[in-house]
């Protein structure tokens, strides 16, 4: 065999290069180890070695901007001031002037809004036939999707976001399946969650009202989703009444689509306890539902219901947006809704795509939300409003143009805040006559 055998300071020289790649690929694990934790726990922010300039003023009340989470300092505050000069705070929306009682969290926590960070709280009561877990208390964690056979009753208080676009609902977003921090600033928030027993549910709405807007959600909707959609249409709508919502067990999620309409046949009767309970104790003038989606078929059986035990329920304004319905379904109906109302107004569109996908799996010749070739399917004495036009890129799967659309949303806001029914054409004048003004059957939005 043959060694071969390299110059002394060769392999010196090698050596050296194998201790400084050693260096290189230990300082490489560091950074990228150092990198990867502050990814997942950021550490502190360094300070500045000298403080930077702020305003006299804002050295004599810098405690005061802290206090009520001003963020000071060069760019900060002057830019906050701006913004609020055109965006004022709003107290509540809902009951203005009865903001939700002041007590405190489902941990017992005091609670402590942000009032810089918002645009306003919203108050919404609720009633929900979902199984509620655990004692008197109530987290979200405790809501599920499973059904039960009765009502839990309750409110939340819910914040507006500095941020919030009319229309949004401004949710955390996740990140590799990993849900965004919630932030006052940014998100919806629940800040209050209680529950009420139905005695004292029905002392809180027995409290005088202008109005009352129940609202009924839809297919693929959590319980707090809910609560967000609620707030956001009365926030939007610059409803001054009491906001509700009915909320049954949805799964929340878009591939539960059958476990859902098998839940909107369950959760009529729960709903039809919350109608009497409303007409019964609820001290208010006018009485509004808003039914979306799959939660119409919701609304139809508590209709229903009222219809086969002769009872009224005083609904003033009835308003179905995008109602995932048979078409056969609603025509045979028809003579019970709009008995149950004083006026009913229906929003439909030829570019839901969540409708059409629902129509294609019930093998139905159409949804009752649903605009064909022919046209929206047509009651007399309902009004019908087809929305194809405003909305389309915003049909997509969760079909929620009736509260992203600012068109929709004012014509829906004229509604709910009126203090008679007015007719399409005159409170949203842009809406066109069809199929002319002399024979009209239905309304548009124009292209």
């Amino acid at each position: 065999m043959v060694m071969l055998a390299l110059p002394i300071h060769a392999s010196n020289r090698l050596h050296r290069l194998g201790h400084a790649f050693q260096r290189v690929r230990t300082v490489l694990v560091v950074l990228f180890c150092a990198l990867a934790t502050g990814c997942a726990h950021p550490g502190p922010t360094p300070q500045p070695a000298k403080p930077p300039h702020v305003h006299k003023a804002l050295q004599k009340h810098g405690s005061a901007f802290k206090k009520y989470g001003y963020r000071y300092g060069p760019g900060y505050y002057h830019h906050v001031r701006h913004y609020h000069g055109y965006r004022p705070w709003r107290p509540t929306t809902g009951e203005a002037s009865q903001e939700a009682p002041p007590d405190k969290s489902a941990t017992g926590a005091e609670v402590v809004v942000n009032k810089s960070a918002i645009k306003g709280l919203v108050p919404v009561y609720f009633a929900t036939n979902r199984v509620v877990m655990g004692g008197p208390g109530l987290e979200l964690s405790q809501i599920s999707y499973a059904r039960s056979a009765t009502n839990t009753f309750g409110y939340v208080t819910v914040s507006i976001p500095i941020v919030h676009k009319m229309g949004e609902v401004e949710t955390p977003e996740s990140w590799f399946g990993i849900p965004q921090a919630e932030d006052d600033r940014k998100h919806f928030r629940i800040q209050k969650l209680n529950r009420l027993s139905r005695e004292e549910f029905a002392a809180a709405i027995a409290n005088p009202a202008d109005s009352l807007m129940l609202f009924v959600h839809g297919y693929n909707v959590a319980f707090s989703d809910a609560a967000f959609k609620a707030a956001q249409i009365a926030f939007d709508a610059n409803y001054k009444g009491r906001v509700m919502m009915y909320s049954w067990p949805s799964k929340g999620g878009w591939k539960d689509y059958d476990y859902d309409r098998e839940s909107a046949l369950f959760a009529p009767d729960g709903l039809f306890e919350l109608l009497q309970l409303m007409k019964k104790e609820g001290k208010v003038s006018r009485i509004i539902v808003v039914a979306h989606s799959l939660g119409s078929q919701v609304v139809l059986g508590a209709l229903q219901q009222a219809a086969l035990s002769q009872m009224t329920l005083g609904i003033t304004e009835l308003i179905f947006a995008a109602p995932d319905v048979d078409r056969d379904l609603y025509l045979q109906r028809a003579s019970q809704i709009k008995a149950a109302a004083g006026a009913v107004t229906l929003y439909a569109s030829s570019t839901d795509l969540a409708l059409l996908a629902s129509m294609k799996k019930a093998q139905s010749k159409s949804r009752m939300g649903f605009v064909t070739n022919s046209g929206p399917t047509l009651v007399p004495g309902i009004e019908t409003i087809d929305v194809s036009a405003v909305g389309s890129e915003m049909f997509a799967l969760n079909h929620s143009t009736y509260s992203t659309s600012r068109a929709v949303l004012d014509d829906i806001g004229r509604i709910i805040s009126s203090s008679t029914h007015i007719k399409p054409p005159q409170r949203t004048p842009t809406l066109r006559s069809m199929p002319d003004d002399s024979n009209t059957t239905y309304w548009m939005y124009p292209y």
